[in-house]
């Protein structure tokens, strides 16, 4: 191969290379124009705030319940009811609310009352010669949906006025009736002391419940609030099965006077920023 030929070889590779390098420029968007975009940047999704969760605890004091006894008409002299009691008792529950602004928050809470002694007395000679007791046990369950307004916030402190509405579920359990004679067959029975009882049945009523309430919360910090307050509950009504002799414990305009301590923790800038919690992450892909 002579030194021309190898020259003139050598030129038109690079003529070849050159124009190589001119079309590229115009195949690039024909090569893009083939591949998806990018993805875009993960976006926190919102869940909401202003929520908040509760935790309370309550000693409930019990009203003087009022004798719902249906009258007999084949005994017209049936002795009304006496010194109706009905313990006090401790209950625990919590709920979840949201803050709808800076004064106005609701909330739904379940409590559950630990079941509190009941008994009452009836007699015909006036406990001359002898007196009936009727007894149980009543447990209480409440649902309510609660509105509140914040007062205003002083060193921390913000005092509040609600109230709340739902049901009540009562259960009356471990009932029973007993006589006592006071003197020798004051019932036809031979000889004075207490008698055999005559169990009740249990049963469960759920009525309508509604409450008042006021209180006082303080900031603790990092979303806490120790809660304290006072709370009027209505509960209604309540009742025993029939014994074999067919009378029952009945009961109705019941009430209780409630201190209550709790505890809220107030998501305030919603799940995804709270202390702690995962972040919630939508990635936007419309390819996924």
């Amino acid at each position: 191969m002579t030194r021309h030929s190898c020259r003139a070889r050598s030129a038109r590779t690079l003529a070849v290379a050159a124009m190589s390098l001119t079309a590229l420029p115009t195949l690039a968007p024909a090569w893009a124009a083939d591949l998806l975009p990018p993805p875009p940047a993960p976006v926190p999704v919102e869940i909401g705030s202003g929520w908040y969760l509760r935790a309370d605890f309550t000693e409930s004091f019990f009203l003087r319940p009022t004798d719902a006894t249906l009258p007999d008409p084949n005994d017209p002299g049936m002795p009304p009811l006496v010194r109706r009691t009905l313990g006090h008792e401790p209950a625990y529950g919590g709920g979840v609310g949201y803050r709808i602004n800076t004064w106005l928050r609701v909330d739904a809470t379940v409590d559950q009352r630990l079941a509190a002694d009941y008994s009452a007395y009836s007699s015909r000679s006036n406990f001359a010669t002898g007196y009936n007791v009727e007894a149980g046990r009543l447990g209480v369950l409440t649902g309510l949906v609660n509105v509140y307004a914040d007062l205003g916030t002083w060193w921390g402190l913000t005092p509040y006025i609600g109230g709340g509405l739902g049901f009540a579920q009562k259960e009356f359990r471990r009932g029973y009736t007993q006589t006592t004679c006071l003197v020798d067959a004051c019932d036809g029975g031979a000889g004075t002391g207490a008698r055999p009882g005559v169990i009740r049945p249990n049963r469960s009523v759920t009525s309508l419940a509604w409450s008042l309430t006021g209180g006082v919360s303080y900031a603790l910090g990092a979303g806490f609030s120790l809660d304290a307050s006072y709370r009027y509950i209505d509960l209604g009504r309540a009742k025993s099965g029939l014994d074999t002799y067919g009378f029952g414990s009945r009961l109705k305009d019941l009430a209780a006077n409630e201190v209550r301590v709790g505890l809220r923790y107030a998501f305030t800038d919603g799940f995804a920023g709270a202390h702690g919690m995962p972040t919630v992450w939508s990635s936007g892909n419309p390819y996924e």
